[in-house]
């Protein structure tokens, strides 16, 4: 199905979110998708504040904040605290769609001025697949590493939990920056380089106007261009935002179907940072970078490795080699540069190329990204013509899988690592099965390719098939010979003298120079330069 919102997205916005640079702000709007048995239905803020001005008896609130504020002069903040609680729904409300959709974007931050706890109960719902949110309420725990991954939930209006650090009356918002002056500062330094999306805010809305406020006073005219995510907008209400220097995404549909068209949204804005995120992608290797240039859809080499940085240096000298000769690129997160800065963007991105994971799930971070990756590969068997992907735990015990068990064949591993182990030689196996499953496909993604007129991609594939032909059909070397990995140029030369097909040396040469061209310098590729390269490869392919 062909997306119906993105094109409601401004380019820079999109290029913004590949890269890692939104800072998704979330307002009361959000909040009215959630699921509550019916009549009951989430309240906007004028509605919130005609609540409270119907209990208070000989007086006529002159805004919302004047009756919430007359409210608590009243009955008392414990009194306010505690019907807020009931008028927001909070032991009943269920994040619906659009909170579904929204969490499985890879945010490192999200702020919000929400009272509820939607957000939280969604990541706890995610917890399967080990996403999950940190909220940050009290200014000191800005300060604290508590060294676990997941998005870190900006709570700035703090939420019913936390009385004290509420703003929700009048002398609770006049306050605000001189009460918590941290988080002011932390707001406005995320914002010299992040782009505020707005989601769930209209302009009558004094959490809107604070943070804005905020935020033009801090950085005045240098401030990045913010955007409001809004649905079947006035032109009135654009008009009024945008004199505050804030453009409008105004997406179509009904406001009765205010959280389909957000989760729909999300779900395309999803896709298409998945679709375009290997290009901000830096490895430090070529092999990596070639895999990251292909389409998004082509068949990968790439095999993510996913360890404890403690156990990393055994995997690269003794299981890499392996994952090489069954002819898989290995690569990890900390070979891979992320333009945008985003950890969470960066893992889900290698992630969505890889072919196959290997993930040593002995510590919380990589049973964090084991959750992700089931995740992943459970999306790529429901969708339509996506790749599989093949996951390999290695844990020192089943316990370490999480109840993912059931699902996948886990290899163990003895707690200390030496270089001859049964574990190692598990995995080389594991890694030829996979490369024979995967053979056919291979050996028809050139072709499929160029006929998709991907005629650099078909290049780079039609090489990487080549290569990872030559090293499976050489004779191979023995274990300890194979630290080393072959260039390319290696591979045709012992093929020559072993007899399989010399007279395509030269030519190789050639199409190896030109595949390099393609890689580091952009250079385009033409039909006929594709097309001999992919018809010269497959012939050598079914001569070897």
């Amino acid at each position: 199905m062909a997306p119906k919102h993105l094109v409601h997205f401004p380019k820079p916005l999109l290029e913004d979110l590949v890269n890692g640079r939104w800072l998704p702000v979330i307002g009361a709007g959000m909040s009215l998708n959630a699921k509550l048995p019916p009549p009951a239905k989430m309240p906007l803020w004028p509605e919130l504040g005609k609540s409270f001005a119907d209990e208070l008896l000989d007086y006529s609130p002159t805004s919302v904040l004047d009756g919430i504020s007359a409210y608590e002069h009243e009955f008392g903040r414990a009194r306010l605290i505690e019907r807020l609680a009931e008028l927001l729904h909070v032991t009943r409300a269920q994040p619906g769609p659009a909170h579904k959709e929204f969490c499985t974007l890879p945010f490192d931050i999200v702020c919000t001025t929400n009272f509820d706890f939607l957000l939280e109960n969604q990541y706890d719902l995610d917890r399967q697949d080990n996403r999950s949110a940190h909220p940050v309420v009290d200014e000191d725990q800005l300060s604290i590493n508590i060294g676990t991954a997941g998005t870190l939930l900006l709570k700035l209006h703090g939420d019913i939990r936390h009385p004290k650090r509420l703003v929700v009356t009048e002398a609770d918002y006049d306050g605000f920056l001189t009460n918590y002056p941290l988080i002011a500062t932390y707001l406005a330094n995320l914002l010299i380089t992040k782009t505020a999306v707005f989601i769930g805010y209209s302009l009558d809305d004094p959490d809107f106007r604070q943070i804005w406020q905020l935020v033009a006073s801090r950085l005045g005219k240098t401030r990045r261009m913010a955007y409001s995510v809004m649905v079947n907008a006035r032109p009135g209400d654009i008009a009024r935002f945008e004199r505050r220097g804030v453009k409008v995404v105004n997406l179509p549909g009904s406001r009765e179907k205010y959280g389909e068209v957000l989760a729909e949204a999300f779900a395309e804005l999803r896709e298409y940072r998945r679709e375009h995120a290997g290009p901000t992608l830096k490895p430090t290797e070529e092999k990596p970078l070639e895999q990251f240039l292909l389409p998004r859809d082509a068949m990968s080499r790439l095999c993510l490795f996913a360890t404890p940085l403690e156990v990393l240096p055994f995997y690269r000298e003794n299981v890499f080699p392996l994952a090489e000769a069954a002819g898989f690129v290995p690569v990890t997160a900390a070979d891979v540069v992320n333009l945008g800065e985003s950890i969470s963007a960066k893992i889900d991105t290698l992630i969505d190329r890889a072919a196959v994971i290997v993930v040593d799930a002995t510590s919380p971070f990589t049973q964090f990204e084991l959750g992700l990756a089931i995740s992943r590969a459970q999306e790529k068997t429901l969708g339509a013509n996506r790749r599989p992907l093949r996951i390999i735990p290695v844990v020192t015990d089943l316990g370490q899988l999480q109840g993912a068990e059931r699902n996948l064949l886990a290899i163990l591993r003895p707690p200390v690592l030496s270089e001859d182990l049964e574990f190692v030689w598990q995995l080389a196996h594991t890694f030829e099965v996979i490369a024979e499953e995967m053979g056919l496909a291979q050996r028809n993604e050139p072709r499929r390719l160029l006929e998709a007129k991907e005629y650099r991609a078909a290049v780079i594939a039609a090489m990487t098939l080549l290569e990872s032909t030559l090293r499976q059909r050489l004779n191979k070397p023995p274990p300890e010979a194979v630290r080393r990995r072959m260039s390319i140029r290696q591979l045709l030369e012992q093929a020559a003298k072993e007899g399989l097909a010399p007279d395509y040396y030269e030519d190789a040469l050639g199409w190896t120079k030109l595949r390099n061209d393609a890689v580091h310098t952009g250079r385009r590729v033409s039909r006929q330069e594709a097309q001999a390269v992919v018809e010269g490869v497959e012939r050598i392919v079914d001569a070897v």
